[in-house]
C-alpha cells in the first residue's frame, strides 16, 4: 500500500512540475501570477527559487527527468544568479509579504520588501539543491 501511495505522489509531483515548467518566462523567472503576465507580471525571486528547488530536488531524486527539467532549472538558476543578485549581494525582485500579491507590489530590481530574509532563504535552499544535483 505504501508503494502505491509513493507512485501516486511521484505522479502528482511530475504533473505539477510540467505545469509550472510551461509558465516559466523566457528570462528564467516566473511571474507572481503564473498564468497572466499582465496581472503582477515581471520577475519574482521567491517563487522562482522555490520552483527551482523543487525541480532540482526532483531531478536529483529521480522523480523528474534531467532531459526535460535540466534546461528550465539552469535557466532559473542563471536568472537568479545574474539578474536577481546585485553586484553588492542585495537580492532583488523580491515580493513583499501580504494577504494577496497586490500587497507586495511593486516588485522590481531594487524593491526592498519588509520580509526579505524569506527570499534569501529560498534562494539559498535552491542553490544548495542545485549544487547537490550538479555534483552528484
Amino acid at each position: 500500500e505504501m508503494s502505491a501511495s509513493l507512485v501516486g505522489s511521484e505522479m502528482c509531483i511530475r504533473d505539477r512540475a510540467f505545469s509550472v515548467k510551461k509558465c516559466q518566462r523566457s528570462d528564467g523567472f516566473w511571474n507572481c501570477s503564473l498564468t497572466d503576465e499582465f496581472h503582477y507580471g515581471g520577475p519574482e525571486t521567491t517563487g522562482t527559487a522555490l520552483f527551482l528547488y523543487g525541480m532540482a530536488w526532483g531531478m536529483r531524486n529521480g522523480v523528474l527527468s534531467d532531459e526535460v527539467f535540466g534546461e528550465p532549472a539552469l535557466k532559473a538558476w542563471n536568472a537568479l544568479m545574474h539578474d536577481a543578485v546585485h553586484p553588492d549581494g542585495f537580492l532583488g525582485y523580491v515580493q513583499g509579504t501580504g494577504k494577496e500579491p497586490k500587497d507586495g507590489q511593486p516588485v522590481g530590481y531594487d524593491s526592498k520588501p519588509d520580509f526579505e530574509d524569506f527570499a534569501i532563504g529560498c534562494y539559498l535552499l535552491a542553490g544548495a539543491e542545485m549544487i547537490k544535483f550538479l555534483t552528484q
